[in-house]
């Protein structure tokens, strides 16, 4: 009986597994992720910036005028900050660019190696001589660096740097004088007459007495002594002086034309770098000063009414 009773639960048992479906693969349902990513509008293209309007681009080339004096000053970290303050206005302002590029390229690379001595002449700066042998009187800085100058405002008359390129050629000297051809000897039955006795040296005519010159011409005589001690601002004086008092005098006219455009880039420079270091009144004297060297200077007119107009709101303040 037990025997029985195992059998059919045995059978019973291989007819369940018989009956059985297979069971059936789970398919992949999709990812509300996956769905929403299919579905998602492609993100919208970056807004252009707008070009600059005519103030921005006035004031960053006014920053990057003041990036000029600091450089001058060896001042690289504030220059930094002010060619960032002028980029972030214009992007494209060349001023700043050009100084940008002059603090972060290698010198000796983009000036090349080849260079040689140049003694700076009196009334000359790193800026002037940047104009005359780079093109561009904002290259200064990239020619101090290429001399490992620190302070570009120091260099003075005298001071030997090196300009790059090839040394131009030495100035051409003046051919020899010619040995004088001796005379062919006479025959002995002749006799040579005594040479004459040699003249008396002819003295040069002395000078003329200073009482016996123009005035125009002592005002000239007085503005070169003045240039050739450096003093500028007395020399342009007295040649304007001379060329009032003779307007015929062409190299008074041209010595103070001359002048006239060093001092009134020096006075614009030294105006501006008292606007850096926020000295108004230094800047407002300044600025006079190029008024009076060049009165229809409109510039130097705006600068100082601004200048004014900042010294009245600090006033209120």
């Amino acid at each position: 009986m037990h025997s029985k009773i195992q059998v059919a639960a045995a059978a019973l048992i291989l007819a369940g597994c018989a009956t059985a479906p297979p069971p059936q693969p789970a398919t992949p349902q999709p990812t509300p992720s996956d769905s929403a990513r299919s579905d998602a509008p492609p993100a919208p293209p970056p807004t252009p910036r707008p070009p600059p309007s005519v103030a921005e681009q006035q004031q960053a080339n006014k920053t990057a005028l003041r990036v000029a004096d600091l450089l001058e000053a060896g001042n690289e970290v504030d220059a930094r900050a002010e060619i960032d303050r002028a980029l972030a206005l214009d992007p494209n302002n060349k001023l700043a660019l050009n100084f940008q590029r002059q603090m972060t390229v290698d010198p000796r690379a983009t000036l090349g190696e080849e260079s040689y001595p140049y003694t700076v002449k009196p009334g000359e700066s790193l800026s002037k001589i940047a104009g005359r042998f780079l093109g561009d009187i904002y290259g200064f800085y990239l020619l101090a660096r290429y001399n490992d100058i620190k302070v570009p405002r120091l260099v003075s008359a005298g001071q030997t740097i090196r300009v790059p390129g090839k040394a131009p050629p030495p100035e051409a000297r003046p051919p020899r004088e010619a040995r004088p051809v001796e005379p062919k000897p006479r025959p002995p039955q002749e006799v040579e007459p005594p040479a004459p006795p040699p003249a008396p040296p002819v003295a040069p005519p002395p000078p003329p007495p200073q009482d016996s010159l123009s005035p125009a011409e002592k005002a000239y005589r007085e503005g070169l002594a003045a240039q050739k001690v450096g003093n500028k601002d007395r020399a342009y004086q007295s040649f304007r002086q001379a060329e009032k008092l003779d307007p015929s005098h062409a190299e008074a006219r041209t010595r103070a034309d001359q002048l006239r455009r060093e001092l009134v880039q020096q006075h614009e420079r030294n105006a501006r770098s008292a606007m850096a270091r926020q000295d108004l009144d230094g800047a407002v004297r300044s600025w006079d000063r190029v008024l009076e060297i060049d009165p229809g200077n409109d510039t130097a007119r705006l600068e100082r009414q601004k200048t004014l107009k900042l010294q009245e709101n600090l006033k209120k303040l």
